[in-house]
């Protein structure tokens, strides 16, 4: 026997636009609000690490210091990573180290000095919404992206690229790209 699908009510067409209406006049507030940093946010060409290259996970077996301070001179940080290196603090919670690599080796030397799982971690979402173990996304490129050099001497992505890599990771979110400019201004 086939489901038949029930039409909506007249209640809950209208309980439907309102919550639009009100999620739109929401958003419409926040780009009023957010000026001008909306309107360069909006100009910032989105970039993702899944499309730069191949994205690889592996799960973290050490802290997040000391898988960062093994890849110093391999690779360049990105995305949260390059946001915590260059201002001492970042605008994700997940605790992920985010890397551009030109090899798997260095993934390798790391499972083999047991700050990484040596197995591929199947979680390649980059903004996780749930819980999840600490992870190591590397980006396996044919060359590293343009970087900078900061504290430590650890390689980061440029300023822009940083820009781009976070709204190609989190979408139109105002309030991180603010502070991301904040924390550039500040240098």
């Amino acid at each position: 026997m086939t489901a038949t699908r029930r039409g909506l009510t007249a209640d809950e067409r209208l309980a439907m636009l309102e919550r639009d209406r009100a999620r739109l006049k929401r958003e419409r507030l926040q780009r009023e609000l957010a000026g001008p940093s909306w309107r360069r946010m909006v100009r910032t060409l989105p970039i993702t690490l899944r499309a730069e290259g191949t994205l690889l996970a592996r799960e973290l077996r050490s802290d997040l210091e000391a898988v960062t301070e093994a890849l110093r001179d391999q690779g360049v940080f990105a995305l949260d990573t390059a946001m915590r290196l260059a201002h001492g603090h970042g605008f994700l919670s997940a605790g992920d180290v985010h890397v551009y690599l030109t090899s798997t080796e260095s993934l390798g030397r790391l499972a083999d000095a047991g700050l990484v799982s040596a197995s591929t971690h199947e979680d390649t979402v980059l903004v996780r919404p749930w819980a999840g173990p600490p992870r190591l996304l590397a980006c396996v490129v044919s060359e590293l992206p343009e970087s900078r050099l900061v504290a430590g001497d650890y390689r980061v992505v440029t300023a822009e690229r940083l820009r781009q890599e976070l709204v190609g990771a989190v979408g139109a979110r105002v309030d991180l790209f603010t502070l991301l400019e904040r924390a550039e201004a500040g240098q």
